[in-house]
């Protein structure tokens, strides 16, 4: 029967859709906004303070100092683990403390590091977690738990700091009245959530997961620990900065402050917008400040993130010894290769390394022994070669990210090249060094990187882009800083000399923007791979065949051309899926058999990552969960299929009075009952489509797609039909799908005359069941309804409460309650349906991409190009 469309209006649905594409277009330039203001902050602090003076205080940085840095980071990221030894604490699973604390390390050094916290972090989690056996529900309790006990402390500390005024800095910035305002509003967000546990005691429901509340013990211990973890974070930098310091609650509130905006920028890290601000709200002296910020980077950020990258090593050799792979295969792009998207993130950073190597100054009695050894243009041949190798690793970031195995040839022997030329430039074996510890690391994991695709074939990500142009710019910023005691001439472009640093940076950084502007132009005249391209009529015929062949129900669907597909290398198993916003929604599992069309879930999640696309599934059936978790989904019941076993269907007896009542009323007015099978359906068009039109007419409806069958002619033709007649007229239909070997009849549209005979839709129903049992049909599918009426309220998920009413087989308008209990009467055994999903992706865009997916129409041979910004 018709599907019911999702719970959202489409004037809803667009509104969703267009602000969450247009903060995804956005919030890059914000970043990138801010990260520029930080260089020209930084850039005015680092006039003040030449490089080699800021390296050399770095060195003469107290050996004490750093080692309190060092534990205090140490102590802070062990309290950062407690977030999840309490998290689950509160889901009452019993798991090894070590194995929570090192999943728990991973994924903070990661988040740390990479920015969105609660997206980044979750991915390294899921490949630990999912492996101890939790299932998709379990995690998202814990990602939720862990994530509201990282905003407590924030909110606590940094509303006190604010309300109080401590932050005596940011009132050149910020009025006074308005900085406190903000500050009260952070400290009664906190405290409502104590209230909120002693207020209710009832669970309560969030996208869609039950979720009961912590004890009131649990709660204080979240509070004394997220405070305790930024106390710790702001004491690692407090250190650092050479006395006299400023008073350290003073120090804490900006150190808050700026950690706030950091989070808000979604720069990595909050790369040197974090150091500006601390900067403009401390005041003090750049030979204090840069100091200690670059060493808290590398002790806070760096090393850690290191250790992450070693312990996920370590893990990926462990588990290979042990022959327990599988999960690792499973997880693909999305959330289970986290190492893969770590070293992406380390080439970047060696890219990056690389291109600050070149625009700084060369050590000069380095240079004077290489002399000796080598001829002057081997020396300016490899600077310049250094330079384009650190663009290259950050053009093979991107496609590290992604697995794809050209992406890791093509690091490898960037790395390789670069350390020989680091060597060759000017002894530089710091960077040498840093560059064959990446080398060796992506030898190790060379099984992860798998894909077969071209670098070229998907729009670079707005975040890619963003941080690759950031890191070209710091670079020449950098470059255009140390050497601006010398005069600019244009023959520094050819001259060549043993010193000649600056001639040298000149040339390497025009390289490098030259590179940089042929891959751009090659990327804008190599036409994208559309995200989506819907199938002409020959590549629909052979999916459906293909659905017929495999008994995949709603196959047929994609004879209506509102979906794209996506094919196995074999072209024995495709997906249907479609795309709305960032939104990527895949109809049901893959068709085909399930032993190649477990494969096309990685396929469609590697697709999803390509475009930066959100991946969904919609009406996944229960024996497909296991694949879509293992991936690290979660899910929500949608509804629940109705499903007639027709050995035992009758109408006779005491049960079914009121239908035997129908259907002898339907037979003293004459109404009569056939199937016709397909050719004989196309005579008949011209009456159906009459009814189907008038069916429309009478409730305002338009047709719909993509998960929804509609009145097309070519569709109808190709499928049985039952009809009902009264004196040689069709009072009503409904068109079938019937799988192979007669176990299954499926009804699709059920559609009849606002004038017709009441109870026809009913009657017909009862009397197709009849006629399947009779030709030996095991199985009548009637199609989705909503899931059975909680006896809770309170439990029932709010986007659940908001489904409309929708078409069923009964007479006039009914809603999605009658629209079961219509179904009901054939005695069904319900079989639940489900929305598969990333877990904390916000349900209700997620719903109204569905909804308004669901109520567009496409065209065949379409291309849809997802703009990504």
């Amino acid at each position: 029967m018709t599907t019911p469309a999702a719970p959202t209006s489409s004037r809803t649905a667009t509104l969703f859709t267009a602000a969450g594409v247009w903060w995804h277009r956005l919030s890059p330039l914000v970043g990138l906004a801010l990260f520029a203001v930080a260089i020209l902050v930084l850039g005015g602090e680092l006039r003040k303070m030449p490089p080699r003076e800021l390296a050399a205080t770095m060195r003469a940085m107290p050996a004490t100092a750093l080692a309190l840095a060092a534990l205090l980071t140490f102590l802070n990221y062990l309290i950062l683990t407690g977030y999840d030894q309490l998290a689950f604490v509160y889901i009452r699973r019993p798991i090894a403390r070590w194995q929570i604390a090192m999943a728990s390390f991973v994924g903070y050094a990661i988040a740390n590091n990479v920015g969105f916290a609660l997206l980044s972090g979750t991915s390294a989690r899921y490949r630990f977690y999912s492996r101890w056996g939790l299932s998709g529900e379990d995690i998202s309790r814990v990602v939720l738990f862990y994530s509201s006990t990282y905003w407590l402390g924030l909110n606590v500390v940094g509303g006190w700091a604010l309300a109080g005024g401590e932050i005596q800095g940011i009132d050149s910035y910020v009025p006074a009245s308005l900085t406190r305002l903000t500050g009260w509003l952070f400290l009664l967000s906190a405290l409502a959530y104590p209230l909120l546990v002693l207020i209710r005691k009832t669970p309560i429901c969030v996208g869609g997961v039950r979720i009961e509340l912590p004890s009131m013990g649990l709660v204080g211990s979240q509070f004394l620990l997220s405070m305790l973890d930024w106390v710790l974070a702001s004491a690692v930098l407090y250190v650092l900065v050479p006395a006299p310091r400023p008073d350290f609650l003073y120090f804490l509130g900006a150190f808050l402050a700026a950690q706030l905006v950091a989070l808000i920028s979604h720069v990595p890290g909050g790369l040197g917008v974090f150091e500006s601000l601390m900067v403009l709200l401390l005041g003090l002296p750049a030979v204090k400040m840069l100091p200690a910020l670059a060493l808290f980077r590398v002790i806070y950020y760096l090393v850690p993130l290191a250790a992450a990258l070693l312990v996920l090593i370590v893990d990926e050799i462990s588990q290979r010894r042990h022959q327990v792979v599988q999960w690792g295969n499973a997880f693909g792009t999305l959330t289970a290769s986290v190492a893969p998207k770590l070293l992406a993130i380390f080439t970047m950073l060696a890219g990056g390394v690389l291109l600050a190597s070149g625009a700084s100054p060369s050590d000069g009695r380095r240079l004077a022994w290489l002399a000796h050894a080598l001829p002057l243009p081997v020396i300016e041949v490899s600077h310049f070669g250094a330079s384009l190798v650190g663009a290259l690793l950050l053009m093979a970031a991107w496609g590290l990210a992604r697995r794809v195995a050209d992406a890791h040839r093509l690091a490898v022997a960037a790395l390789g090249t670069g350390i020989v030329l680091s060597l060759l430039k000017g002894l530089d074996y710091e960077t040498a060094v840093v560059l064959a510890a990446l080398l060796l690391a992506l030898m190790v994991s060379r099984g992860e990187f798998t894909r077969r695709a071209a670098m070229l074939d998907v729009p670079f990500s707005p975040s890619w882009v963003t941080s690759t142009l950031a890191i070209i710019g710091a670079a020449i910023g950098l470059g255009l800083f140390a050497f601006r005691h010398l005069d600019y001439r244009y023959e520094l472009w050819w001259w060549v000399d043993l010193y000649g640093d600056m001639s040298r940076f000149l040339r390497a950084s025009a390289g490098v923007v030259l590179a940089f502007t042929v891959l751009g132009i090659a990327r804008l005249t190599r036409r994208p791979r559309p995200a989506m391209l819907i199938p002409a009529e020959p590549e629909r015929a052979e999916a459906a065949a293909l659905a017929g062949a495999s008994s995949t129900p709603g196959g047929s669907l994609v004879l209506l051309g509102d979906q794209g597909l996506l094919w196995n290398p074999a072209r024995t198993a495709c997906l249907m899926y479609g795309v709305r916003g960032h939104t990527w929604v895949a109809l049901g599992e893959p068709i085909g058999p399930t032993s190649e069309a477990e494969a096309l879930v990685g396929l469609f999640l590697e697709r999803c990552d390509d475009y930066s696309g959100l991946p969904v599934v919609y009406q996944a059936s229960k024996d497909w969960l296991h694949v879509f978790t293992d991936y690290g989904l979660t899910f929500v019941t949608l509804g629940e299929d109705a499903r007639v076993f027709l050995p035992h269907f009758a109408i006779e007896g005491s049960g079914h009075r009121a239908m035997r009542t129908t259907v002898a009323h339907l037979d003293r007015l004459g109404v009569q009952m056939r199937v016709e099978m397909p050719p004989d359906v196309a005579p008949l068009l011209p009456s159906l489509a009459g009814v189907s039109d008038a069916w429309l007419a009478d409730r305002d409806g338009v047709e719909q797609g993509f998960a929804v069958s509609r009145f097309d002619p070519r569709y109808i033709s190709s499928c049985p039909v039952v009809i009902a007649t009264r004196a040689g007229a069709v009072e009503a239909f409904a068109t079938l799908w019937s799988l192979p070997g007669r176990h299954t009849l499926a009804v699709d549209i059920v559609r009849h005359r606002p004038g017709a005979p009441r109870g026809v839709a009913e009657g017909m129903i009862a009397w197709l069941l009849v006629w399947a049992r009779q030709h030996g049909y095991t199985w009548c599918d009637l199609g989705m309804a909503p899931p059975a009426r909680s006896e809770r309220p309170e439990l029932v998920p709010f986007w659940r409460r908001l489904l409309t009413t929708a078409p069923t087989c009964g007479d006039g308008p009914a809603t999605m309650r009658t629209l079961r209990e219509d179904k009901q009467k054939f005695d069904p055994v319900w079989e639940p349906r489900y929305l598969v999903y990333p877990g904390g992706a916000p349900l209700g865009s997620v719903l109204a991409d569905v909804t308004a997916l669901i109520e567009e129409r496409r065209v065949a041979g379409h291309d849809t190009v997802l703009n990504t910004g």
